[in-house]
């Protein structure tokens, strides 16, 4: 009996390791949380393409809008850990979400393991060409001088472009208020037009208004300056610490997922993002080919994670 139970458990290991070395043998869905359009779905459409160019199977991008992301994050913590579903996600659904909500339907870190980093889209601030302040510093400085007298927009409450204001003002010590609107784009126009007077915005889509001199930039939130405006300094070089967040993008699959499924997925990746072509068409729309570790990328969801947490936590902030 022993040796027909090692028998059978020996050919079950061995037939799923040939099944992990035939991966892919057919369809692979990404399930993307947004409509179409926009950087995630470009993410995913993009590096969809190339899977299926250097897999040789089709892959199917399905949008599953709605709910905060909860419809297509569930549907994707549910899915077989197969490799076969795939999951597009970026800061709100991986790492703001869990503190933002009181209960979500998927648990971000439990139900999911990750592939790789795909883009990475740097975030700005911006001020009105009439606001008194021309730099990073008078504006701290100003905002220290008269607290909460400062506005600035946001594509909505729990959005990145709340958060990263949020963790400028918890490590800058200063006091600016909120006026959430609803998206990106009103909330960019805001501060062009001088409804309000500053944001933190994408520099892609603010770039019109730069260009037109409606809006001026003071730092960026990345730790390191961004290529799209080297000149443009930190806030980390403008004496506020630990900021360091951007509009990113990253592939998941369900918790259980192979490793040798994963490890494929993640080496093919970065060869797709390294093609001449897939990095054109990605920083044409504003965000860089952002290839990753699958450590690296557990790392960076750890670090966010547990900072708006502690944002959304010391701010207040609630789901409405």
């Amino acid at each position: 009996m022993k040796k027909l139970l090692g028998a059978a458990l020996a050919a079950m290991i061995a037939t799923g390791a040939a099944a992990q070395e035939d991966y892919p043998n057919r369809a692979i869905t990404i399930l993307v949380p947004f409509a179409p359009g926009g950087v995630v779905d470009l993410a995913s459409r993009t590096i969809g393409e190339g899977l299926s160019r250097r897999l040789g199977q089709e892959v199917i991008v399905e949008n599953r809008a709605g709910g905060s992301g909860f419809i297509a994050a569930s549907a994707a913590a549910q899915a077989e850990p197969d490799g076969y579903t795939l999951f597009m996600g970026e800061a709100g659904t991986l790492t703001i979400n869990p503190s933002l909500f009181e209960e979500t339907p998927y648990d971000a870190e439990a139900d999911f393991t990750t592939v790789s980093t795909i883009t990475d889209t740097p975030l700005i601030l911006v001020a009105n060409k009439n606001a008194s302040f021309k730099t990073f510093e008078e504006f701290l400085e100003a905002a220290r001088a008269e607290p909460g007298a400062i506005t600035y927009s946001s594509a909505g409450i729990g959005t990145l472009n709340h958060l990263a204001p949020e963790w400028m003002s918890l490590e800058g010590d200063i006091q600016i208020q909120h006026i959430p609107y609803k998206g990106g784009r009103p909330a960019a126009t805001a501060v062009a037009s001088g409804e309000v007077d500053v944001s933190v915005v994408s520099y892609s889509s603010t770039k019109p208004f730069i260009d037109s001199g409606d809006v001026i930039v003071l730092a960026t939130t990345s730790a390191k300056r961004i290529d799209p405006s080297p000149e443009t300094p930190t806030m980390q070089e403008g004496g506020v610490p630990n900021v360091d967040t951007s509009q990113w993008t990253g592939l998941m699959a369900p918790a259980g997922t192979p490793d040798a499924v994963l490890d494929k997925l993640n080496a093919t990746i970065a060869e797709i993002l390294a093609e001449p072509d897939v990095a054109k068409t990605l920083t044409d729309a504003g965000a860089a080919p952002y290839p990753s570790s699958r450590e690296d990328f557990d790392a960076m969801l750890d670090r966010l994670r547990g900072q708006f947490k502690t944002i959304i936590e010391t701010a207040g902030i609630t789901a409405q």
